[in-house]
C-alpha cells in the first residue's frame, strides 16, 4: 500500500513538474508528458504505471471529466445541440462499428475486443481540442461543437466500451441486449447527473460555509460515479450532466460569493489529473511493448496506421454528411460551412480520456478468463493518442490555409460594458435618493467621483478610483455604494445574457472580471 501510494506520489509530482515546465515555453503539455513517461519507463529506476485498471478509471477519469465539465456552458453547448450530439453519439457509435470492422479484418482479434478499441478511440479529447482549437483561433461556433462533442463522446465511448467488454465475456450479445444496455446506461446515468447536480447546486447556494460546500462538490464525482455505475448507468455520463447543472447553476446567480473559489480549485484539479493521464500513458506504453510477442507486435503495426485512417475518414464523412443533409443557418454560406466543416473532420485528437480507457479494461473477466488482446488494444491506443496529438499541430496551419478567421469580440465587449455601466449609473441614482430620504445623503463629491468613472468606461476611458487620506470618512459609503454597482452590473449582464442570447462564453470572461471587482471590495479594498 505504501508502495502505491509512492508511486503514484512520484508521478504526479514528476507529471506537474514536466507540464510546469511546457506552459512556461509556451508549449502544450500532452507530447512532451508523454515522452517524459517513456523516458521514465525506460531508467533503472522510477515509478511505474499503476497496476489496477479501477484505480486509473475512478480516482483519476472520473474527477477529470467532471472538472472539464464544470468549465463547459450549458448555453453554448444547446446553441450547438444538433451538430454536438451527431458527433457525439451518431459519430462514436459509427466509429465503434467502423474500427470493430477493421480490426477483425486485417487481425485476429475477435468482433467483440475490436468494437473495444473502437469505442476507446471514438471520444475525442476535450483538453487536446479545446486547446489546440483556441490556439488556432477558430470561431467560437466550432469551438463550441468541439468542445462540446469532446464533453459528451466520453459518457457515450465508454458507455460502448461497457458493452463491447460484455459481449466479449458473454461470446455473444442480441442488438436487443446491446439497445437495452446502451439506453439503461443513458438514462440512469443522466438521471443520477441532474440529481445530483440539483442538489449540490441547492448546497452551494444556500450554505454560509464556501469552504466546506466546495469541499462537498470535490468528492461529489467519486460518489455520482458510484451510485450512477451500481445503478446499471453511465458513471462518466452522470458526472458530465452533474457538473453543467453546477455550472449553469453558479453562473447564472449574480451574487454567487463561491464561482472563484470553486473555478480555480477546479482548474488546478483538471490541471493535475491532465498531467498524470498523459504521464501514465508515456509510462505504460514502452511496458505494453516489452509485452508483445512478435506476431502482436506485427498486428500492432498493422492496425496503428489503419485505425489512424479509418478514423479520420470516419469523421469526415459524418461531418460533411450532416453539413450536406442540413441547411445553412445564421448566414452563414455553404463555403463557409464546407471551411468550418474541413476543421471539425481534423480536430479529431485522442488523449487521456482514452488512454484511461484503455487502462480501465480488466485484466480478467468475472469468470476469471483472461481478457484478450488487451495488450495489443493498449498498445494500439497509445499509439493512436501519440500520433493523432502530433496531427493536431497542423490544425491551426490549416484554418490560416482555407481562411478561417476568429471571432472580433472586441465591439461586442465594449457595447456590453457600456450597458453594465449605464446600470450601474441608474443603481447609483437609486442608492443616492435612498440615502437622501433616510436622511444621510452621500457626500456631493463622493457621487461625482464615482459617476465620473463610470461614465469613462461608456467613453471607452479607463480611470479608477481613488480616495485621499483627507477622504478616510467616506471610505465605507465608497465600498458600499461600489459593492451595490458591481452587483448591478452582474445583474444586467446575466439579464442580457438570457434576453439577448449573448455567447456565455464571452459572458463568463465578464462575469469573471466582476466577481474580482466584487471580491476586491469584500475585501475592503478600492
Amino acid at each position: 500500500m505504501e508502495e502505491a501510494f509512492a508511486q503514484v506520489v512520484l508521478s504526479a509530482t514528476i507529471a506537474v513538474v514536466v507540464a510546469l515546465v511546457a506552459r512556461s515555453r509556451g508549449w502544450g503539455i500532452a507530447l512532451p508528458l508523454i515522452a517524459v513517461g517513456a523516458l521514465v519507463d525506460w531508467l533503472p529506476f522510477g515509478p511505474d504505471a499503476p497496476p489496477e485498471p479501477e484505480f486509473v478509471l475512478v480516482v483519476i477519469l472520473a474527477p477529470l471529466v467532471f472538472g472539464e465539465a464544470l468549465g463547459s456552458s450549458y448555453l453554448d453547448l444547446r446553441r450547438v445541440q444538433k451538430p454536438v450530439l451527431v458527433l457525439a453519439i451518431g459519430l462514436v457509435i459509427g466509429t465503434t462499428f467502423a474500427v470493430g470492422a477493421v480490426g477483425t479484418l486485417l487481425t485476429a482479434i475477435p468482433l467483440a475486443m475490436a468494437c473495444a478499441l473502437g469505442a476507446i478511440l471514438a471520444p475525442t479529447d476535450a483538453v487536446a481540442v479545446s486547446t489546440v482549437a483556441r490556439r488556432a483561433g477558430l470561431p467560437r461556433r466550432l469551438v463550441s461543437i468541439l468542445e462540446g462533442e469532446s464533453l459528451v463522446n466520453d459518457g457515450t465511448g465508454l458507455t460502448a466500451l461497457t458493452v463491447a467488454l460484455a459481449a466479449a465475456a458473454a461470446g455473444t450479445v442480441t442488438i436487443a441486449e446491446v439497445s437495452w444496455i446502451f439506453v439503461e446506461a443513458v438514462v440512469v446515468g443522466v438521471g443520477i447527473g441532474a440529481i445530483g447536480g440539483w442538489i449540490l447546486s441547492l448546497v452551494l447556494r444556500r450554505s454560509n460555509d464556501l469552504m466546506a460546500a466546495n469541499a462537498l462538490v470535490l468528492i461529489a464525482p467519486f460518489l455520482l460515479y458510484a451510485i450512477a455505475e451500481n445503478l446499471d448507468g453511465s458513471g462518466i455520463l452522470a458526472l458530465v450532466v452533474a457538473a453543467l447543472v453546477i455550472a449553469h447553476t453558479q453562473n447564472s446567480d449574480p451574487g454567487h460569493t463561491g464561482r472563484l473559489q470553486g473555478t480555480t480549485v477546479w482548474k488546478q484539479v483538471t490541471f493535475v489529473l491532465q498531467a498524470i493521464a498523459f504521464f501514465f500513458v508515456g509510462l505504460e506504453l514502452p511496458e505494453v511493448l516489452r509485452r508483445l510477442d512478435p506476431g502482436e507486435v506485427r498486428s500492432v503495426l498493422v492496425l496503428v496506421p489503419l485505425v489512424i485512417v479509418t478514423l479520420i475518414v470516419t469523421r469526415a464523412l459524418f461531418v460533411f454528411g450532416m453539413i450536406g443533409l442540413g441547411r445553412p443557418v445564421d448566414g452563414r454560406d455553404t463555403r463557409g460551412m464546407m471551411r468550418g466543416g474541413a476543421i471539425l473532420a481534423w480536430a479529431g485528437a485522442r488523449g487521456p480520456v482514452s488512454g484511461l480507457a484503455a487502462f480501465s479494461i480488466p485484466v480478467a473477466f468475472a469468470s476469471g478468463a483472461a481478457v484478450p488482446y488487451r495488450d495489443e488494444i493498449l498498445a494500439t491506443t497509445f499509439c493512436v493518442i501519440v500520433v493523432t496529438l502530433l496531427l493536431s499541430l497542423t490544425l491551426a496551419p490549416l484554418a490560416r490555409w482555407i481562411g478561417i478567421r476568429p471571432d472580433d469580440d472586441g465591439d461586442l465587449v465594449r457595447r456590453i460594458d457600456a450597458q453594465l455601466a449605464r446600470a450601474a449609473l441608474d443603481r447609483l441614482g437609486d442608492i443616492e435618493s435612498e440615502q437622501i430620504d433616510a436622511g444621510t445623503p452621500l457626500p456631493a463629491g463622493l457621487v461625482e467621483r464615482v459617476e465620473a468613472d463610470t461614465e469613462r468606461r461608456i467613453r471607452r476611458d479607463e480611470s479608477t478610483v481613488e480616495v485621499s487620506q483627507t477622504e478616510q470618512l467616506q471610505v465605507q459609503q465608497v465600498l458600499m455604494v461600489a459593492k451595490a454597482m458591481v452587483r448591478a452590473e452582474q445583474e444586467e449582464l446575466l439579464r442580457l445574457r438570457d434576453e439577448e442570447g449573448l455567447p456565455d462564453a464571452v459572458v463568463r470572461s465578464i462575469m469573471t472580471k466582476l466577481d474580482l471587482r466584487a471580491q476586491t471590495l469584500a475585501a475592503g479594498r478600492l
